[in-house]
């Protein structure tokens, strides 16, 4: 059976550097949502120093949202506007990376995860992932930083157990990204009454800090 590794080799061994939105999307089919989740977060998932108050996941973000909320009404592909679709996407640069980085990361990662438990993907744990991941996504266009990088992760590992059929994994990053965004429920919460407790020092701070900086 071809795999999601086999998918991405087939369309970049194409002699063409330039698709258009809708022909990636076409080509995935079924794994469409899932293989453009996988595509925009990756990136945001590698470790890397924080940049611009950690804004660098808030389009992903935005689109991940948009898919989720797609993926829980039960849509089988992405659907995005007519504009969107007719974009080009130039993949050169992206088969590059591919095939000296991606491509090697891919062959550990099918050691790891394998077809097994395919039951995890019924109706119900499908849209109970798009409720987890538009949870995320919510803190991925936050632009602040430590609010990011895990949501961000969390969301590629979903959608990486997907496409490559692992419902152990599947299950396993449901779980996993839950338990990351009540923590950051419960930090937020401890913050905002921390805060509210100690308005002068915290205004003091600031003010200090404002200053060092400008």
């Amino acid at each position: 059976m071809i795999t999601f590794r086999n998918k991405i080799n087939n369309i970049l061994k194409r002699k063409k550097n330039r698709f258009t939105v809708r022909e990636i999307i076409d080509y995935f089919k079924q794994d469409g949502i899932f293989a453009i989740l996988f595509i925009i977060t990756l990136p945001t998932s590698i470790p890397t120093p924080a940049h611009a108050f950690g804004s660098s996941t808030m389009i992903g973000g935005v689109i991940t949202l948009l898919l989720s909320f797609q993926l829980l009404l039960g849509y089988d592909t992405a659907y995005l506007p007519e504009f969107i679709l007719k974009k080009k996407v130039n993949i050169s640069s992206f088969r590059k990376i591919y095939r000296s980085r991606i491509d090697k990361f891919l062959i550990k990662m099918e050691n790891i995860f394998k077809k097994r438990n395919k039951n995890a993907f019924c109706s119900i744990m499908l849209k109970f992932s798009a409720l987890v991941m538009m949870f995320n996504s919510i803190l991925m266009f936050i632009p602040l930083i430590m609010t990011n990088w895990l949501p961000s992760t969390t969301v590629t590992f979903i959608s990486f157990s997907y496409l490559f059929n692992d419902g152990f994994m599947f299950v396993t990053s449901l779980l996993l990204s839950t338990l990351i965004f009540l923590f950051y429920i419960v930090a937020f919460v401890y913050i905002f009454s921390y805060v509210k407790k100690n308005k002068k020092n915290v205004y003091k701070f600031l003010k200090k800090k404002k200053k060092e900086i400008f």
